[in-house]
């Protein structure tokens, strides 16, 4: 299957999503606060990369519920900017909730200000005044936040403000680094530079980091289905991205952040064939936690090429689902490692709802918490039974998991069973005088056996305490 060559005209998903809820979206009565904003505190646990999440306004206050020894930098999406350089929607900044939850867990927020519109771009950029205007207004606005820095997402980019673009993100970058010491610079820039107007050199070269918008690349009114964040295959696909990226400047793999989705597309479609033509009906984008439900509930498909999952189902014609999963960001967050990238970004925080994998998956790849536990087991010893990580879920060969027991513990048990309850792998894991565990399966059964596809499910005990979780296995 071919990859689609997607067209530069049109909406990039965070503009398409900031637009839609706008319209649609009430926050809560409880989602703003007047306390006072603590600075950011000293960190003592770090993530190995940078792991760069946007907040959108309109997740409400699902931040509670991050994981904040696994993020570097959280992005609150978005201050909305006009073309002279004024801020005309905060959309509640400085929420105070957030910026006091991750700064008491030592998390940089920055402030994401977004400007969408061709025209409006011309008029800011090609204009000295409306440009300070606009990074006069940011640093209040960060600076009323105890904040840590601003995230510029421009896009539909005209190539006539290329040079403009580097002179404003220059005297940006020196304003913020001035005023506010530590302080971080960064952009949205795209997965394909239509029209050359990104100075990708300059660019990473002035600024903190290029958070490289990795999706999009099949959208709601493609003419077929296909990934929306391709690793490899046929046509433009991240790994073609990133390579651009190194390319153009000149590898300064300390700048780049691979931004991944939490999202996919759904389509109707002529057949249920992988790359099927649309129906002519627009697509739907849906979250994460929407997707993998699905996926589960019609069947996870496998699409090599483009190392992403995908599914199907008739109600009563043809839809199909593209997404990205564990399975498949765990080869985005090796590429990322292999290459030496500054980090990896996440489009959008909140949309895996509650579900562990996703940052279970960040644990495994970039997480030190583990290490903490086993060097200083007295303080930061588990109360209980614990499974910290379990990678990569779906699987189509060998799994990880990691959990903690207590080190006297000798009686811990593994069973796998299928999802009717019938025992496929049991395992006795042998006493060790740790915290941690890590224990390998390689997919076969109790008779060597390797196991078809389906759901599965895994149960570790140590004969008082009992924790599961449901494995998929693809094929």
């Amino acid at each position: 299957m071919s990859l689609f060559i997607f067209g530069q005209d049109r909406p990039g998903i965070h503009q398409i999503q900031l637009e839609y809820y706008n319209n649609n979206y009430i926050s809560s009565p409880d989602h703003h606060t007047n306390e006072p904003i603590i600075p950011n505190q000293p960190r003592n646990v770090t993530p190995t990369r940078e792991v760069f999440g946007y907040h959108p306004y309109w997740m409400g206050t699902s931040w509670q519920n991050y994981n904040y020894n696994l993020i570097s930098t959280i992005a609150f999406f978005s201050a909305e900017a006009t073309p002279t350089g004024g801020l005309s929607n905060l959309h509640g900044w400085p929420v105070a909730g957030l910026i006091n939850t991750a700064h008491a867990n030592s998390v940089d927020v920055v402030l994401c200000v977004t400007l969408f519109s061709n025209s409006d771009l011309v008029t800011l950029l090609s204009n000295a005044t409306y440009q300070q205007n606009l990074i006069d207004n940011l640093l209040t606005q960060v600076q009323a936040g105890n904040a840590d820095g601003v995230n510029v997402d421009f896009e539909s980019f005209p190539a006539s403000q290329k040079q403009n673009m580097v002179q404003f993100i220059t005297d940006l970058t020196n304003t913020f680094h001035t005023e506010i010491p530590g302080s971080k610079v960064t952009l949205a820039t795209p997965a394909v530079d239509w029209n050359n107007g990104w100075d990708y050199n300059a660019l990473a070269t002035i600024s903190d980091g290029l958070f490289i918008m990795g999706y999009n690349y099949y959208y709601s009114g493609s003419s077929s289905t296909g990934p929306n964040a391709p690793l490899t295959g046929n046509g433009y696909t991240v790994s073609w991205t990133v390579n651009d990226y190194l390319n153009k400047t000149n590898n300064q793999v300390d700048k780049l952040i691979i931004g991944c989705p939490y999202f996919g597309y759904e389509w109707p479609t002529a057949s249920s064939s992988a790359g099927s033509s649309t129906t002519g009906i627009t697509g739907s984008a849906k979250l994460y936690m929407e997707m993998e439900g699905n996926a589960l509930s019609y069947g996870k498909l496998w699409h090599e090429s483009s190392q992403t999952p995908w599914y199907r189902y008739q109600n009563p014609n043809w839809v199909q689902g593209w997404y990205d999963d564990s399975l498949s960001l765990s080869h985005k967050y090796d590429f990322s490692i292999n290459n030496a990238l500054l980090g990896v970004g996440i489009w959008a925080m909140g949309y895996d709802g509650s579900n562990p994998e996703l940052w279970d998956l960040l644990s495994e790849k970039f997480g030190t918490n583990t290490i903490n536990i086993e060097n200083n087991p007295q303080s930061n010893s588990p109360e209980e039974l614990s499974i910290n990580a379990l990678y990569p879920n779906p699987t189509n060969s060998s799994f990880t998991l990691e959990f903690f027991s207590y080190p006297n513990n000798k009686a811990l048990q593994i069973t796998i069973m299928t999802i009717l309850g019938q025992e496929v792998k049991t395992v006795n894991i042998p006493f060790k005088n740790t915290y941690k565990h890590t224990w390998i399966w390689d997919g076969l059964d109790d008779k060597s056996k390797q196991l078809p596809t389906g759901i599965y499910i895994l149960n570790l005990t140590d004969g008082q305490k009992t924790q599961m979780r449901k494995i998929t296995i693809i094929k």
